[in-house]
């Protein structure tokens, strides 16, 4: 359980400088005439429009509230801020007065996404020093670090949790954890999108409070929030309310009293100004055309001081303009803050220390393993040099492959997704790149797999009494392993596009026709259709049987007929194998086109999950396949 934490209000502690972090520019960021639609095949033209030309600034030293009702395009505004969203956007956005260059911009900005992803099987230092080895650089040394980790955990008031699993964090916590690893490299630019949902009051509090704090630390804090409390309203620099694609209000929360009375409407005492403005904007729609033209849609600013619109040009060593304001791009704010051997070596230690700790995980893979291994061993127990069960050793050699298959699909399919949505944030705010991620995610997964299957291997083929021969034992288990990583393969194929309810029915459905094929045409010989042949070279499955059956029966001789069988016909297995239409061959081919399937699905895998994270390509393909459905149907 999480520890029982008794802080101060965070408003009524002294601000603390982070002078150990690096030094960074500040930021404005500016919107012109923002419009931004999406394909929608119900919609005229195949176009919806969520944003219509809006406008706005958020300054540096700000924290801005981006204010609506649901659907009005809160969240489609902060995510085109961010860079999350490009497609389908028309306008301008700046950065200081100059365009935005996303090359840029992604280093110097971090979006919190609404649900709270973090690493479940990390203490709170543990998950802060990841987080600071893959975003400082390996240029810092570690005990300096240490000395911004410590800065940081003290700033959001983790103190009393340091060693406490982030999954035992109460929902404040967790919270303030999510922007804690956002701090590490201290980035001018902050998004949060909703970060107060799920959060008692008092946690609201003290999220708001924290926001407030780090924007006055000359920095950009834009987070998007349905309908405030009273309690936290007054702590907003600036009000952005949306509303129908339109901007309602820019400004200052004290000057929308003032402004309702501009338009002819009064603020009635009983009513929080935020609440009383969405109260109208659901009672009156037609209102939203008032208001917008009276902000002339965001860019009229109703704040009560204006700041010095002079953007500010004091950068240091980042390189991000010069004293004359040309852009200067250094290697640096392209490229991840390490390279990809630490990231990987990084990323493979997490993954490491996460699957150590995750023991219900692994004791449900072993007995998993151990008994059906002990299942599937005694079903076919001694049938190994037994002529009269030579149909049932080959039955026996698909059931392997089926275990093998399904195990190793789903696990991913049910499991994966789950780990997609944690490294979306950590991927989009560019701690590492996706090649470093997925390679470590292929070697974590890679000693349980080879044990536990070796194990399962290991009964199987003893208790079935198979021949005491090594290189058929180990044509027999590499086989098998073979099988299992090629599935693997095609379970992140499926994870990594699919939720894990769609996942849990697109894997057995596309296992069904692999499986089908792989046995289709045993007992015919020669006379399988040309085109099922073919058909049959696209299942791994198929060559996953091939493979074992030659593992046993290969340049075998004759099994042992019983002396109360009066005729054996399968007792040469070359006559069984004729029938089953495999080919006599050494395990080795096969082996070697399991591995060509492997490779292919390790590739198809990455792309897959590469266009997952790529929200614009991820929402074109998913529009043209409606699209399709829909014209068939």
């Amino acid at each position: 359980m999480a520890r029982e934490e008794v802080q101060v209000p965070l408003r009524d502690k002294p601000l603390k400088q982070l002078n150990r972090i690096a030094k960074r520019p500040k930021l404005d960021v500016e919107f012109q005439d923002l419009k931004y639609s999406i394909r929608d095949s119900n919609a005229k033209g195949g176009w919806r429009t969520i944003l219509n030309s809006v406008n706005g600034k958020f300054r540096c030293g700000e924290f801005t509230a981006i204010l609506g009702p649901s659907g009005a395009g809160k969240s489609s505004l902060l995510n085109i801020l961010a860079g999350c969203v490009t497609g389908g956007v028309k306008g301008s956005i700046k950065i200081n007065d100059r365009p935005r260059d996303m090359k840029i911009f992604n280093k110097l900005s971090s979006y919190i996404m609404q649900e709270d992803c973090i690493q479940p099987r990390l203490t709170v230092k543990e998950a802060m020093i990841y987080a600071a080895c893959l975003k400082l650089g390996a240029h810092i040394e570690y005990r300096d670090k240490l000395a911004v980790i410590h800065e940081v955990i003290d700033l959001l008031g983790l103190e009393k949790c340091v060693d406490t699993l982030s999954e035992h964090l109460s929902g404040g916590q967790r919270k303030r954890l999510s922007v804690a690893l956002e701090l590490v490299n201290n980035p001018p630019v902050i998004f949060l999108d909703e970060p107060t949902t799920g959060l008692d009051n008092f946690a609201i509090n003290q999220c708001i409070h924290l926001l407030k704090k780090i924007s006055q630390l000359d920095r950009t804090v834009v987070c998007t929030i349905h309908q405030p409390p009273a309690s936290i309203f007054q702590y907003f620099d600036q009000v952005y309310i949306v509303a129908n694609g339109y901007c309602v209000y820019n400004g200052a929360p004290n000057q929308l009293v003032p402004f309702f009375n501009v338009v002819g409407h009064s603020c009635p005492s009983n009513n929080t100004p935020a609440d009383y403005m969405i109260e109208l904007i659901h009672s009156q729609p037609t209102l939203i055309q008032s208001f917008q033209a009276a902000i002339q849609n965001g860019k009229i600013n109703m704040k009560e001081r204006y700041q010095s619109d002079k953007p500010a040009k004091e950068y240091t060593n980042d390189g991000v303009y010069n004293d004359t304001t040309e852009v200067v791009i250094q290697k640096s704010d392209i490229d991840f803050a390490t390279s990809f051997n630490v990231q990987f070596s990084i990323l493979l230690s997490r993954m490491f220390l996460q699957m150590r700790r995750n023991r219900l995980g692994l004791y449900i893979q072993f007995f998993h393993h151990l008994l059906s291994g002990l299942i599937v061993g005694g079903i076919f127990y001694g049938i190994g040099n037994d002529a009269a069960q030579t149909i049932a050793i080959f039955k026996y050699c698909v059931c392997i492959n089926v275990f093998f298959m399904y195990t190793h699909v789903m696990m991913p399919v049910l499991l994966f997704p789950l780990e997609v949505s944690l490294m979306k944030r950590e991927y989009f705010n560019r701690w590492y790149g996706l090649k470093a991620y997925y390679a470590a995610m292929t070697v974590v997964t890679l000693p349980p797999l080879i044990i536990l299957g070796m194990m399962f291997s290991t009964i199987v083929y003893f208790m079935s009494h198979q021949p005491l021969e090594t290189d058929r034992f180990l044509g027999f288990t590499l086989t098998g392993l073979a099988v299992a990583l090629t599935s693997q393969g095609l379970g992140y194929c499926i994870g990594s596009i699919f939720s894990i309810t769609n996942g849990s029915v697109v894997g057995p459905s596309v296992l069904a026709p692999l499986l089908a094929l792989a046995v289709y045409g045993m007992g015919y010989r020669a006379s399988i259709e040309p085109f099922y042949k073919v058909l049959m070279t696209l299942t791994y499955i198929r060559n996953g049987v091939v493979g074992i059956c030659n593992s046993l029966f290969y340049e075998r001789p004759p099994l042992t007929c019983g002396e109360e069988e009066i005729y054996c016909h399968y007792a040469r297995p070359d006559i069984l194998m004729g029938d089953m239409a495999i080919p006599l061959m050494h395990y080795r081919y096969q082996l070697g086109i399991i591995c060509i399937f492997m490779i292919v699905f390790r590739i198809v895998g990455y792309f897959s999950l590469k266009c997952r994270l790529n929200n614009d390509l991820a929402t074109k393909i998913m529009f043209y396949a409606k699209k399709i459905i829909k014209h068939k149907y």
